[in-house]
């Protein structure tokens, strides 16, 4: 049988990381008062297929816990694979799919390295959290679920219950005024099916109904075109493929009526994307409009002369949203940091920690690992505090940030607040595990200390610095070749490895190399 219905569906893969995370967010939906469907005991019967179909359907927000494992299980397409039959039905009925990215995992960057089906995937906004996850994040996934409070039983399936209005009547009645030409009804037809406001997302049908009002001249043309190209730049027009090209040509059509359309024209010039780059036009453009557009999108200008290195005008736009958009106040912090606001170049450290804080503050969490350098590594006046350093780097390692990682293994390697090496091996492994070459170099010397003692590991991870290139590596793997640690003692590899390291720079190496030869 059937359980009943419930707001939220966990989607997780059972990797250990991905289901201890999938248990605890699920403790906290349903201490906040949310219904959640989330079994790890579900066996795999075969009827389980059938029995997920119908949880999923049940379901207003289907939430899916991403690792690593989980997207290369996506990118195997295996024939067996549980979470992207949840994934690939979810997205088919119009479920509101919310990926959280845990411990360091990131959407492909390419969405041809996922089967065709899955490509729509990585253009979902997805959330970042850290294992040990904060409030801000966690606020801010409950501000994008569908399913909400209805004042008396908690969080629960709401639907329908309005004495006044019965969306599914509404729709019927909306359709046969569109069918008889009422454009305005066409408009909010295409509008109930793309949101799913009845019966679930209908691209199809919403398809059908924008592009008839947009073959219009009424007054609502300019709202259809947007949804088409919205449609066209997410790749979910129905039998068509995705095309950033259309999806400016929609826009363009409605950017005098339209204010988000006129914000996604300037986006889409300051890249080039469907239309040709032009940095004078862009400029124009985004400044005849500027007035108009709300902190987010003021910051597309910001950025744009950021990347640009227009630093003086990018600061202006900065400083002006500042308050209300911390993205804005990191990067006046990293201006500031870097010194480019003034000419010649000068850091100042004290502003640049200021509006580092305030964008840390109103949860632009990226802020604290440039905060931690700050006080790690300090220039002029600016003083040095390890502490602080430690604190902030701190809260960026747990969100997977593997310089954080190095940076607390090389902390405590060092005893810059307290000497631990157990914690400096954690956060090295941490980084290196990520791909982070000096960190692998550190844990090559550290586990051939006495009391941590792995020349295995030792080995394992000098290997991999070296063949990344790392000289001082190199070095220490020739060390380990010469005298058999971690592998089987191998004078000939050895002089290959001191001789490279020489050939680079190594005085060390060159001395062995002597050693070797006599």
């Amino acid at each position: 049988m059937m359980e009943m219905k419930k707001d939220i569906f966990i989607s997780y893969r059972n990797d250990g990381v991905g289901s201890n995370f999938a248990a605890r967010i699920t403790s906290d939906l349903r201490n906040s008062g949310y219904s959640v469907y989330f079994n790890p005991d579900e066996a795999r019967s075969d009827d389980f297929p059938e029995r997920l179909k119908q949880a999923i359907e049940s379901c207003k927000d289907f939430i899916c816990i991403v690792t690593e494992t989980y997207i290369s299980q996506l990118k195997q397409n295996d024939k067996i694979c549980w979470v992207r039959d949840e994934l690939l039905y979810a997205k088919k009925i119009g479920k509101n799919i919310v990926p959280l990215l845990i411990n360091g995992a990131v959407m492909p960057r390419d969405v041809l390295e996922l089967p065709e089906e899955l490509q729509f995937f990585p253009h979902i906004d997805a959330y970042t959290f850290p294992e040990q996850y904060l409030k801000s994040p966690y606020e801010m996934l409950c501000s994008v679920l569908r399913s909400r409070d209805d004042g008396e039983n908690g969080y629960r399936d709401a639907y329908n219950l309005s004495p006044n209005f019965h969306p599914d009547d509404a729709l019927r009645d909306i359709l046969i005024t569109a069918k008889a030409g009422n454009v305005k009804a066409m408009l909010t037809a295409g509008i109930y099916y793309y949101y799913g406001i009845s019966g679930g997302k209908n691209e199809k049908e919403a398809a059908y109904w924008f592009k008839k009002v947009s073959g219009t001249k009424e007054e609502y043309a300019s709202i259809a075109n947007r949804f088409i190209a919205r449609m066209y730049y997410s790749g979910s027009m129905p039998r068509e493929p995705q095309s950033y090209k259309k999806s400016y040509e929609y826009h363009a059509k409605s950017e005098k009526e339209d204010v988000y359309s006129a914000t996604q024209v300037g986006f889409m010039q300051t890249i080039g994307s469907g239309c040709d780059f032009d940095y004078n036009k862009t400029e124009n453009y985004f400044s005849s409009i500027l007035d108009s557009l709300d902190s987010s999108h003021k910051n597309i200008l910001a950025d744009f002369y950021f990347e640009h290195g227009d630093f003086l005008k990018a600061a202006e736009i900065y400083r002006e949203i500042a308050e209300t958009y911390p993205k804005a106040a990191y990067q006046l912090g990293l201006m500031y940091k870097r010194g480019v606001l003034c000419t010649p170049f000068m850091p100042d450290y004290e502003k640049a920690a200021m509006y580092l804080q305030k964008a840390l503050d109103n949860g632009f969490m990226n802020a604290a690992f440039e905060l931690g350098m700050l006080y790690f590594n300090p220039t002029g006046t600016f003083k040095k505090d390890f502490v602080k350093a430690q604190k902030y780097f701190e809260i960026e390692a747990m969100k997977g940030n593997t310089e954080a990682q190095y940076m607390l293994g090389y902390m405590y390697n060092y005893g810059h607040v307290e000497r631990n090496l157990q914690l400096s091996i954690k956060y090295f492994e941490m980084s290196a595990k990520q791909g982070h070459v000096w960190s692998a170099a550190y844990l090559a010397l550290l586990y051939q200390n006495p009391e941590l003692h792995n020349y295995e590991k030792a080995f394992k991870y000098c290997q991999y610095a070296a063949d990344c290139g790392d000289t001082a590596s190199e070095f220490v793997l020739g060390t380990l070749y010469l005298y058999g640690r971690g592998c089987e003692p191998d004078e000939n590899k050895a002089y290959i490895c001191f001789r490279h390291a020489a050939e680079n720079g190594s005085p060390e190496a060159q001395l062995f190399l002597k050693q070797i030869e006599e």
